[in-house]
């Protein structure tokens, strides 16, 4: 039995990293080190496990300048992690950004690639450069150490592994630069597909995901009025977990707005077997997040013998086969019109249906994935008998 380890930043909400780590954590009962750990706020199967807060770096002060609480929270995290010493035994680390600055002071790393903080590289033009000259002064400047470890600490990791193949396109550059090394495995997530069934083909498109803009949930809401231009009697549900916090609950209310005059139900936060009875029931499945890494959604959608509609970019482009397990749009009028073809044609969306869960079988198990972990975890474990 391996002695595991989990370095994880915030366990707060149910997302699909929520979901990875959950399901890592069932297969190997490690230890999960944590910053922030929010009881009974995310799965409740977590709070089954040994589940530690790490305390506060004494130089947590000096990051109080930074005025965005995501970025200060997730660079803080980072701290915590770079100046930890595990004391007791173990055989690997499986570390979630940006809990892989743990390899400062302890060996046998297997990261877990996501990709990277996207504001300190890729994104910086558009998140920080255009700030008010009081707000980017201290970014650039907490940035400016990010990257300088970032540069420290990435070649020192043992093992790192893809969770897509959309990252290492989009990711070629902080790769070459950081990691130094090609990453050769990749081990997408996968689905409980014993969670998931096909109880009929109800006249509803089911849209669930976090309630956040980058989940672009307008997009579901427009392509949905324009299937309603020529298809009466349909519905559009959305769905996904809602943070109490001012922006999630902004957006939240934006989209009911824009949802005024159709027939669109919104199911926020909503208990797991509400979830999967929506999947169960729906006509096909939507999804529309601004170049997902990877996407549950898609392989949850299969699993339930559901068509899936996305968008064309990030991991949806590798998870469906389009025209076959669902379809890959390029705009909303596109989606309408996908959307309209499997209303008018129930057997060929059934037959799509059953091809995604096939797809899934085969393909996208967590038994599949813990497998492939655990192959890595021993080389990233360096020969330890386990």
């Amino acid at each position: 039995m391996m002695d595991l380890i989990i370095t994880y930043p915030f366990i707060v909400q149910k997302g699909g990293a929520d979901r990875l780590l959950l399901e890592i954590a069932k297969k190997f009962d490690p230890v999960i080190l944590t910053s922030y750990h929010k009881k009974n706020s995310s799965f409740l199967e977590l709070e089954e496990f040994d589940i530690r807060q790490i305390k506060r770096p004494l130089f947590e002060s000096s990051l109080f300048m930074i005025r965005d609480d995501v970025k200060r929270n997730l660079i803080l995290s980072g701290m915590k992690y770079y100046d930890y010493k595990i004391k007791e035994d173990y055989d690997a680390i499986c570390a979630f950004l940006p809990g892989h600055w743990i390899r400062n002071k302890n060996e046998r790393v297997c990261w877990y690639f996501l990709g990277p903080l996207r504001t300190a590289f890729d994104l910086y033009e558009e998140k920080v450069s255009r700030l008010p000259v009081h707000k980017r002064l201290p970014m650039d400047a907490a940035l400016s150490v990010y990257r300088h470890m970032e540069k420290q600490i990435c070649p020192k990791i043992e093992k790192t592994v893809s969770g897509s193949p959309y990252i290492n396109v989009r990711d070629s550059e902080f790769i070459r630069k950081y990691i130094q090394k090609p990453l050769d495995t990749i081990i997408p997530p996968a689905v409980d597909h014993k969670e998931f069934r096909n109880e009929g083909y109800g006249k509803y498109f089911f849209y669930p995901s976090r309630v956040v803009p980058e989940k672009r949930f307008e997009y579901a809401i427009d392509a949905f009025r324009e299937f309603s231009k020529k298809e009466n009697g349909w519905k559009l549900v959305l769905s996904g977990f809602l943070l109490d916090r001012p922006r999630e609950r902004a957006y939240a209310e934006k989209l009911k707005e824009r949802a005024q005059g159709l027939d669109v139900e919104f199911h926020f936060s909503p208990p797991d077997k509400e979830l999967k009875s929506l999947y169960a029931n729906c006509h096909a499945v939507l999804f529309c997040a601004v170049n997902e890494d990877w996407g549950f959604i898609p392989l949850e959608a299969m699993a339930a013998e559901k068509p899936c509609i996305s968008v064309n970019e990030g991991g949806p482009v590798y998870s469906i086969i389009d025209g076959k397990t669902g379809f890959l749009v390029n705009s909303t009028e596109e989606m309408a019109q996908k959307m309209l073809y499997l209303a008018q044609h129930p057997g060929e969306n059934e037959k799509m249906g059953k091809a995604g869960r096939k797809r899934v079988l085969e393909n996208y198990t967590w038994d599949v994935f813990a497998d492939r972990m655990k192959t890595a975890f021993r080389e990233a474990a360096k020969g330890r008998d386990f």
